[in-house]
Parts: C-alpha cells; sequence; structure tokens
C-alpha cells in the first residue's frame, strides 16, 4: 500500500470535525508517544504521553508498550487517531529501508493495534533539525543519546551530519564519548557543546561526568565544551513536527512555513513517506570486510632502531662506569619494551543480532531407547523415582465456640393411665427450640383420678430426672418452672418441668478450618515436588536433565495434628510423596532439536548455545513412553574464525577496529576490556594473538 493511497482514505473522512494523528518513537529501551494535529496551519503537538519500558528484543512487548501509552494519551481525544508516524533508531535502518527484521516488528504493531502507517523518520535526524528551527541557525554540536548500556553519539557540524558511532557504556561516561569522538577521522575542531537527550531522568550524574572530564587535552576542542540537556519530550515532539507537517500537506491542509522562514524538506528532517508495514528492501549484495591498515609497530624493528640510535652516540672520554650505565639502560629498556609487547592481555566480548528460528516439536522420551533417533523424534530416557518426606505448617484462620452444656433436674409428668419409662437420650425441647436428652433411662408413674362430686381429677405421675443441653452456651441456662415438650410425644400426654438449668458457657476461639488443611496440603504438596526434583537432580550426571511426568506424584502418607473445627493456633502436617520422573542426556536434546531446524538455517551461520527451549510436563504413554512438547527458539549466530580475527586486530587501538568489526554479519557492539590499563597512547590491543580472548555473544 503507498502512502498516497492510504492519504486518500484519511482524507475522505468528515472534514467538519479536527483530524488527529499519532507520532510514536521507538529506541532500544523507550517508547515516546504523542498526539499531533493540524490548527490554523500550523503542525501542532497536543499531547505527550508517558514514556514506556521494553526490552529492544520481543515483538510482543514492543505492541504491548505502545499499546499502553496511547491508550493512555488518547482519552479525550475525539475522534480517536488511527494514522501514525514513526520514529526509528538509526540501528533499524539500512541504506535508508528499514531492515526486515524491523519491518514485521512494525506491521505487527499496526495489525494489532489498528493503525495506519503513515511514514517514517530517522529520530537523531530529526532532533537536529528540530533544534535548528528552534534556534534558528544551524547547530554544531556533539549529541548524545544515552540508554543504559549505549551510547548514540551524532556529530554535527553548521547543520550538516558528520557521522554517527555507537559505543557500549563502560561506567566512565567521559572515556565513552572520547572513544566515539576518537573514531572519526580528519576531525581539525570540534564543536564545545554537547547535547544530551532522550533519558527519563535528569542526567544530572552523566552531565557531572561529562563537565569534569579533561576534553582540552585530550581532543581537538577549541574552547571546553558546554553540556546541555534536552527535555524529556524533545524528541517525540521533534518527531511529530518533522513527518507531521509532511503528511497534513498530503491531507490536504494548508501549511504555513515555521519561523525562521527557511523551509525545510521531507528529506532535511529524514522523513521516509512509505507504508513502514509493508516496505520492502531492494536486494544488496555483501560487501567484502574491510581489512585493518594502520601501520603497527614491529618489535624487533623497534629494538633494532633504538640500540644503533644509542651507539651512534659519542661520549668523548667517557669512564667505563658510563658505558655501562648506557648499556644497562638499553637492556632495560628492551624489557620494558618486550614487557609491553607481550604482556598484555584482553578479553573481547562481540555481540550480534541473532536470527531468530522457532519451531514446536512433540518428542517421545523412550526408557527403552539406547539411541538417539532425529527421524522418529525419540529421544533415549531413563525413568527414576523417589520417595520423599516432610512437614510444614500454617497458623489457623478458622474459629469455634467452646465450652460447656447447661445440665439440672427437670420433673416428667405422665397424664396416661399407663406407666411409661423415657430411655436415656430421649429429646425434649425446650424455649425457642433449645435442645435437651435425658441423662439416663425414666420411668414415670401412670395418671391417677378421684371423683369430687361430679367432677373427676386427675393427677399425673411424676418422675424426677437429669437433663443436659444438646449445644453449649448460656442460651440453655432455663430458671425453674421453664415448660419442656418431648420430641416424639404429644404435650397432652407427657410434658416436663425444669428445677433450673445452669452450667451452659461459650466463648470463640481460633480453630483449624477446611481451608486451612485444603491450603496446607497443596503447599507441602508443591514442596515434596520441589524436594524430589532436587534430590533426583543431584543424583543424575552433570549432562542428564529431568522432566517431570504429569500426574506421577503421589501423597503416600498424611497426618494432621488438628481436626477441622478444632481449637488450635497452629496446624501441622506431616506427609510422605512418591514422585516419578524421566531423566535424558541434555546433549541428546540439543542434537534433536539443532537437527529439526537444520534445514532453515542459513549458509555461514550456527545454532548459539544461548538458544532457549522451553519443555512442557510430559504425558506418560501407555508403554510406559512419555510425549513432551518442546518450543524451540534458535538463535543462530555467524560462523566466524576467531583466530583470524585475533590476528587481524591484535596491536591496534580499539577505536580503529570498529569498521572492521562492523563489517562482520549482524555485528551489533563489542565490550574491549585490556589488561594492565596502561595510559591511552599505550593502550592497543596485545599484540600476540594468543593473549587475546574472543568471545562470541547474542543481544
Amino acid at each position: 500500500m503507498e502512502l498516497k493511497n492510504l492519504l486518500i482514505k484519511l482524507k475522505h473522512k468528515e472534514e467538519n470535525h479536527q483530524e488527529y494523528f499519532f507520532a510514536v518513537e521507538i529506541t532500544e529501551e523507550l517508547i515516546k508517544t504523542a498526539i499531533w494535529t493540524v490548527i490554523d496551519g500550523q503542525t501542532q503537538v497536543v499531547k505527550v504521553g508517558h514514556s514506556q519500558t521494553w526490552d529492544g528484543q520481543a515483538q510482543d512487548k514492543l505492541v504491548r508498550a505502545i499499546d499502553q501509552s496511547i491508550s493512555a494519551i488518547s482519552v479525550n481525544i475525539s475522534p480517536e487517531p488511527s494514522g501514525v508516524i514513526f520514529g526509528l533508531p538509526e540501528s533499524w535502518l539500512d541504506s535508508d529501508n528499514i531492515i526486515p527484521e524491523k519491518k514485521t516488528y512494525l506491521k505487527a504493531v499496526c495489525q494489532e493495534l489498528e493503525l495506519k502507517p503513515l511514514g517514517f523518520v530517522i529520530s537523531n535526524t530529526a532532533v537536529i533539525q528540530y533544534l535548528k528551527i528552534d534556534e534558528g541557525t544551524p547547530p554544531s554540536a556533539i549529541f548524545l543519546q544515552l540508554n543504559s548500556t549505549e551510547i548514540n553519539l551524532t556529530l554535527v557540524k553548521l547543520g550538516k551530519l558528520i557521522g554517527t558511532q555507537l559505543v557500549g557504556r563502560s561506567g566512565d561516561l567521559g572515556q565513552d564519548v572520547e572513544e566515539g569522538l576518537s573514531r572519526f577521522d580528519k576531525i581539525d575542531t570540534l564543536p564545545s557543546r554537547m547535547i544530551l537527550y532522550d533519558g527519563q531522568t535528569d542526567f544530572e550524574e552523566d552531565k557531572q561526568q561529562l563537565t569534569s572530564y579533561d576534553w582540552e587535552e585530550k581532543l581537538p576542542f577549541i574552547h571546553f565544551p558546554k553540556v546541555e540537556v534536552l527535555p524529556v519530550d524533545a524528541s517525540i515532539k521533534a518527531i511529530s513536527l518533522a513527518g507531521g507537517s509532511e503528511v497534513a500537506k498530503s491531507l490536504g491542509f494548508e501549511i504555513k512555513p515555521s519561523t525562521p522562514s527557511e523551509t525545510l524538506s521531507a528529506a532535511d528532517l529524514g522523513f521516509v513517506a512509505e507504508d513502514v508495514a509493508k516496505q520492502s528492501k531492494p536486494a544488496s549484495h555483501p560487501e567484502p570486510k574491510p581489512r585493518l591498515t594502520i601501520d603497527k609497530p614491529n618489535l624487533i624493528q623497534l629494538i633494532k632502531v633504538m640500540k644503533e640510535k644509542l651507539f651512534r652516540l659519542k661520549f668523548p672520554s667517557a669512564p667505563k662506569t658510563i658505558t655501562w650505565i648506557a648499556a644497562g639502560f638499553i637492556g632495560l629498556l628492551i624489557i620494558v619494551i618486550s614487557a609491553y609487547w607481550y604482556l598484555p592481555k584482553a578479553q573481547i566480548t562481540l555481540y550480534f543480532e541473532p536470527k531468530i528460528i522457532e519451531t514446536n516439536l512433540a518428542l517421545t522420551i523412550d526408557p527403552k531407547a539406547s539411541t538417539l533417533d532425529p527421524v522418529k523424534a525419540i529421544l533415549p530416557g531413563e525413568s527414576v523415582d523417589i520417595s520423599v518426606e516432610g512437614s510444614k505448617s500454617v497458623p489457623t484462620t478458622g474459629t469455634a465456640l467452646i465450652g460447656d452444656p447447661a445440665a439440672g433436674n427437670i420433673t416428667i409428668y405422665n397424664k396416661t393411665a399407663q406407666i411409661k419409662t423415657f430411655p436415656k437420650g430421649t429429646i425434649l425441647i425446650g424455649p425457642n427450640n433449645l435442645t435437651f436428652s435425658l441423662d439416663e433411662d425414666t420411668t414415670a408413674t401412670s395418671s391417677s383420678s378421684r371423683e369430687e362430686g361430679e367432677n373427676t381429677i386427675i393427677t399425673p405421675g411424676k418422675a424426677d430426672a437429669s437433663i443436659t443441653a444438646q449445644n453449649i452456651g448460656p442460651d440453655s441456662n432455663l430458671s425453674a418452672d421453664s415448660r419442656l415438650s418431648f420430641k416424639q410425644f404429644s404435650e397432652d400426654d407427657y410434658y416436663a418441668k425444669t428445677s433450673g438449668l445452669s452450667g451452659g458457657t461459650s466463648q470463640e476461639v481460633k480453630a483449624v478450618s477446611q481451608a486451612d488443611q485444603d491450603k496446607l496440603l497443596a503447599a507441602i504438596t508443591t514442596e515434596l515436588i520441589n524436594k524430589a526434583q532436587t534430590e533426583l537432580q543431584s543424583r543424575q550426571g552433570g549432562d542428564k536433565t529431568l522432566v517431570s511426568i504429569q500426574d506421577q506424584e503421589k501423597l503416600i502418607s498424611k497426618k494432621f495434628n488438628h481436626s477441622v473445627n478444632e481449637k488450635a493456633d497452629t496446624l501441622v502436617l506431616e506427609a510422605k510423596l512418591e514422585y516419578t520422573a524421566l531423566s535424558y542426556n541434555q546433549k541428546d536434546l540439543q542434537l534433536l532439536l539443532n537437527e529439526a531446524v537444520k534445514e532453515k538455517i542459513p549458509e555461514n551461520f550456527q545454532v548459539s548455545d544461548s538458544s532457549e527451549t522451553e519443555l512442557e510436563p510430559a504425558k506418560l504413554n501407555k508403554d510406559k513412553t512419555a510425549t513432551i512438547q518442546a518450543a524451540f527458539k534458535a538463535k543462530l549466530l555467524p560462523k566466524l574464525d576467531l583466530e583470524a580475527i585475533k590476528k587481524e586486530i591484535k596491536g591496534h587501538y580499539p577505536a580503529a577496529i570498529q569498521d572492521y568489526l562492523t563489517s562482520l554479519p549482524s555485528f551489533l557492539s563489542a565490550d574491549i576490556i585490556i589488561k594492565p590499563n596502561l595510559p591511552s597512547g599505550l593502550k592497543t590491543l596485545p599484540h600476540v594473538a594468543k593473549n587475546i580472548l574472543l568471545e562470541v555473544n547474542s543481544k
């Protein structure tokens, strides 16, 4: 999709509404956003969002960081913007085109966040031109874009970009900047102005380091450089204004020239009006690696020349003592030069941007297999098991009522003509449905009657008995003559009256809850599984790795010190667990995974040891094999002849090898440590190749 097509679509929106657009700046660590529009013929920044961090690598983290920032900034903006211009670091481009890998990042951002790409700006170029507009004159300065690991150093003279250097941070900012500036050839004088930008902090510590550094003694500064700090939002504003005016013109807005009247073109601002989500890079042929051509002194020649010059010196009528002193001095000088030549050592770590190949693979771990089968993805394994035990305690969180039930005596009344025996445990019901039970078997006599004139007087049979409340608490403490009924009989036949019940008490205490037991059981199970895995792994050789099998852990015993609802401050569980797992050789797994991606590896690349593998818990099959899903993220690094590189760089100053290192495929940066720490004029890489330790890593 060409930009003009996108702009035609945007132009057909309702013209009665204010049109808003996003600007998104991407650095290796930060995401910055802004919303811009056109008001009265001028491109203006409406809002600047909060910076978001990301790791500079993961595509999903980039999408999430941009989403969080633009979601927050677009609140109360109507209509919500959809068009976006990007501010990109120079490392994302190759010959003015976005490199393919980064292009997929931008495409994902636009697709997942439903944004319409309008073009991109090179961030540091936009900042330079922003300063030119703001100050009215072309700037001459050293621009320093800082992050936690690198310095993007841009040298500008009278508005013209001389060049850019990427320098790793060592902790001494002044020395790092000096290293970056020393890489520029044929620079007679340097601008006496340094500008820091793009950080989340106020750069106070960085500014102090730069202002306390001895610049005039080390580099061609006419005056001691002034150190300035741009506002945090300067770069995103620069991107908004740089790309915004060109996009606005394409949308049909009438743009008034900015002040000063000097007009800047889109090319001046670094703006590229393309659909960055679909931009393609023309094919290019690899350039040959540059060879280092800086002359290096030869030790034998150096000593020979010094001897010739010293022996040419004439000491008229010099005594033998002076001759011996001169000879000793020459010998000492040869020792010092030899030590300088042979003793220094260097540790160099080369960082490369890895090519990523991701694949998912279903592996079978077979305890019966003796050899690796890459075709069937069978990995030889061994079934191992162990029994572990342990105890764990937790504070209780439940509550319970404890106390005593009320008890006392009653009189049972029998209105029937038959003797009635009430067995122990017979239930009586009192006021408020309180329940009581007989303490023992009780027999009540039958009722009797007598005639008094025309009336018959019936006297109920009686029996004394004792009862106890079925629940604890003072509610069952009943006063005398409280009437009770029998649960199973009618009050027309039997009832009872109390002689007074007492002794019922209750109080709330901490107790064991069901949740306490469940939580403790889950915790000790996890703890015992971890213990079993640790002990099993320690029994394996250093090249063996365990993989857990689903549902193959079993608690064979458990014992709580308290039951549910029992009074207790602490609940303790003792348990024993049986655990079964499979072990395999890590080298076998790596061979199998490498074989799975072999056909996808480009020529002259190899799988890095820093590749990542995620294994899901294995599922046990009926034949005692186990199936496991492996997610393999292969990081590919170039195949390098490290010995040839050592020979190429030995004896050179670190700054002088940068062009050579940059020529290596996918090279990002290098960390160089030279010991001993000699003065800068003598601080070259060792002249002996075997004294250089060269390591390759990915970022």
